[in-house]
């Protein structure tokens, strides 16, 4: 096995798990937690810009047809892995 053939298979390992982390063991959290993870990340800046992030709102809607929201609620390994690949660097309104 060659280095270059070896570099693509840990890479398509590497990308693999990761991807599997995020849908088996990811955690969604408030604005308020993201902001705790991710001290880069102020509530002013969630504020401006939240909604340009991944996120996810529960919307029930009951027998007298009246939606109830939750807040927020933000998946944190991705963001992480967006801010380590760089991709935060290239968000747009």
């Amino acid at each position: 096995m060659d280095k270059q053939l070896r570099a693509e298979i840990v890479g398509e390992v590497r990308q693999a798990m990761a991807e599997a982390f995020e849908l088996y063991g990811e955690r969604w959290v408030t604005a308020e937690e993201l902001c705790k993870q991710i001290s880069c990340i102020t509530k002013s800046w969630i504020r401006t810009y939240g909604h340009i992030l991944p996120r996810e709102q529960v919307i029930v809607t009951d027998s007298d047809n009246v939606p109830h929201h939750t807040g927020w609620c933000y998946p944190l390994h991705k963001i992480l892995r967006m801010m380590e690949s760089g991709q935060m660097k290239g968000l747009r309104m």
